[in-house]
C-alpha cells in the first residue's frame, strides 16, 4: 500500500489498541501488575510477538521504523520548556532564592548532584572503555555501537531513538535505532526488576530509613487506573476555550519548533553536516522561549501540559521502537549487547553501594535507588522506585534532584555532543571529556567536603539525637 494519511493513521490506530489493551493487561495481571512494566513497553512486546519476527499477524507500513524518530524530535522540543525559564525572573527573588540554600542543604543538594553526574559518567564510559577495547577483539562493533549502552541505560528510548539517528546519518549504520531501542528495553527492565530487588534486601539489612519491610506501592501504581478520589488535574488553563482550547494552545509550543526543524534542517546541514534534527528543534525552541519570555507570554505556557505532551510522544517513541526492532539483528549481536550491559549495571552496583553511603549520608538509599532507576531507564522508574522506600518525600530527593537538573552538564554533553562525536571517530574526545567532568566531581566532593562517614544501616532515634 502506497504510504498516505490513512496510512499514518491506521500504524497510529493499531499502536493505540496494543496499548489500550496492554494496560488493561497491566490492570488485571498481578505477575505484571509486581513488574511495573510501563503499558507502552508492554505494548511494544506484544508488536514484536505479532509481527514479523513473531508469529506475523500484525504488520505496520514501511515507515513505521521512522516513528521513534519523528517522536524523538517532539520530546526535544518540549525538552526545552523544562530545561528554561518562561518568565523574567527579579534579580532580588534569585539572591534571596540563593540564600534559602545554604549550609547542610546546600551541602545536601551538592552531594545528590556530583553522585548522579559521577554514575551517570560510569555508565556511559565504562561499557565504551570495554566494547571498543576488548570486546572489538572478538567481534567488530559498528562506530557508535557502544554509545548506544549509556544512551539506553541512563536516557531510555527517547535518548537512543535520538542517538541512533545521528549514528545512522554519519555512518551510515541502519541497525543502529534496533540496538538503541533493545539497550533502552534491558535498562528499563533491570532498572524495575533490578530496583524492587534490591529494595527487598535493603529492607532486610536496615539499609532503609522509612520503611521496616518491603511495601507495595500504593494500589493505582500497579493497576495503572486512578479512583476518584485519587484523581488531580492534568494541567492548568492559562488561555480562554472561547479563544483556543489550552491543549492546543500549549501543542503550538511544541509543533512550531518541530516543524521548523524539519524545515530547516537541510540548510543547517549545508554548514554543519553533522547536526541531528532533534537538537537543531531543542535549539529552536530555545529561541522561541526567549521570545516568549522578551513579550510576556511565557507566563501563559504551562510547563505541566507540555510536559503531558512530551510523555505522550514518549509513549508512542517507546511503542515503535520495541515493536519494530529486527531480531535478527539483536541475535547478531547478542554477545556484545550481554557483556555490555553486564559491564554498565555492575559498574552501577559498584558505585551505588561504595559511593552512595559516602554522599548521600542518611537517607543513602532512598537517594542512591532513585539515582540507580534514574541511570537504567528513565526518571520515571527513578520516582517509581523511590515512592517504594520513601512514600512521603522526607528524604528531599525530587526536591534536590529537581533543583540542580537545569544544570546537568553530563546530560547536556551526552545529548548534544556525545553521538556526534562517537560515531564520527572522535571517541578520545568524547572519553577524555567525559574523564575530566569525572574527575572535577570527585575534587568538587572533596574540596566541598561533602564526604561523609558511610553509614549502611539506617541509625535509631537515639543516635539520631
Amino acid at each position: 500500500m502506497e504510504y498516505s494519511i490513512e496510512v499514518l493513521f491506521l500504524d497510529l490506530m493499531k499502536a493505540s489498541i496494543l496499548i489500550l489493551i496492554s494496560h488493561i493487561i497491566r490492570s488485571k495481571i498481578k505477575f505484571i501488575q509486581n513488574l511495573y512494566i510501563p503499558s507502552s513497553l508492554l505494548a511494544g512486546f506484544l508488536g514484536l510477538a505479532m509481527g514479523p519476527y513473531g508469529i506475523n499477524c500484525l504488520t505496520f507500513s514501511n515507515k513505521a521504523s521512522g516513528y521513534s524518530s519523528a517522536f524523538m524530535v517532539i520530546v526535544f522540543s518540549a525538552i526545552a520548556y523544562g530545561s528554561f525559564s518562561l518568565v523574567k525572573r527579579n534579580k532580588n527573588d534569585n539572591k534571596e532564592n540563593l540564600k534559602s540554600f545554604k549550609g547542610e542543604a546546600l551541602k545536601r543538594i551538592l552531594a545528590l548532584y556530583v553522585y548522579r553526574s559521577i554514575v551517570s559518567i560510569v555508565v556511559y564510559i565504562v561499557p565504551i572503555i570495554v566494547g571498543i577495547y576488548i570486546v572489538n577483539r572478538f567481534q567488530l562493533l559498528p562506530e557508535g555501537f557502544t554509545i548506544l549502552v549509556g544512551g539506553g541505560f541512563v536516557g531510555g528510548h527517547g535518548t537512543n531513538a535520538a542517538f541512533s539517528s545521528v549514528i545512522t546519518q554519519n555512518t551510515g549504520w541502519l541497525d543502529a535505532n534496533d540496538i538503541g531501542m533493545t539497550f533502552a528495553t534491558i535498562g528499563i527492565l533491570l532498572g524495575l526488576i533490578g530496583g524492587i530487588i534490591q529494595i527487598k534486601i535493603a529492607t532486610n539489612r536496615k539499609y532503609t530509613y522509612f520503611v521496616n519491610r518491603f511495601e507495595s506501592l500504593p494500589q493505582q501504581y500497579k493497576t495503572g487506573f486512578l479512583e476518584e478520589n485519587e484523581r488531580s488535574p492534568l494541567a492548568q488553563a492559562t488561555v480562554s476555550s472561547i479563544a483556543i482550547d489550552p491543549l492546543a494552545w500549549n501543542f503550538i509550543m511544541v509543533m512550531i519548533p518541530t516543524g521548523l526543524a524539519y524545515a530547516t534542517i537541510g540548510y543547517v546541514r549545508k554548514i554543519f553536516e553533522t547536526v541531528p534534527t532533534y537538537l537543531w528543534a531543542f535549539l529552536i525552541a530555545i529561541l522561541l522561549i526567549q521570545i516568549l519570555k522578551i513579550t510576556n507570554l511565557g507566563k501563559y505556557v504551562d510547563k505541566n501540559c507540555i510536559q503531558r505532551i512530551s510523555s505522550t510522544a514518549t509513549e508512542y517513541l517507546v511503542f515503535f521502537g520495541v515493536a519494530g526492532i529486527k531480531i535478527s539483528i539483536v541475535i547478531e549481536f547478542a554477545m556484545p549487547i550481554i557483556i555490555l550491559s553486564t559491564v554498565a549495571l555492575i559498574s552501577l552496583l559498584i558505585f551505588m553501594y561504595t559511593l552512595a553511603p559516602r554522599l548521600n549520608n542518611l537517607y543513602w538509599f532512598e537517594r542512591s535507588i532513585f539515582v540507580y532507576g534514574y541511570c537504567t531507564g528513565v526518571y520515571a522508574i527513578g520516582l517509581t522506585l523511590l515512592r517504594i522506600v520513601d512514600p512521603n518525600s522526607k528524604s528531599k530527593t525530587l526536591e534536590d534532584a529537581a533543583l540542580t537538573s537545569p544544570i546537568d552538564f553530563v546530560e547536556y554533553y551526552t545529548l548534544l555532543l556525545g553521538p556526534v562525536l562517537m560515531s564520527t571517530g572522535k571517541v578520545n574526545t568524547f572519553l577524555g571529556v567525559m574523564i575530566i567532568m569525572l574527575i572535577g566531581s570527585f575534587v568538587v566532593a572533596f574540596v566541598l567536603k561533602l564526604w561523609n562517614s558511610p553509614h549502611l544501616e539506617r541509625k535509631t532515634d537515639s543516635e539520631l539525637c
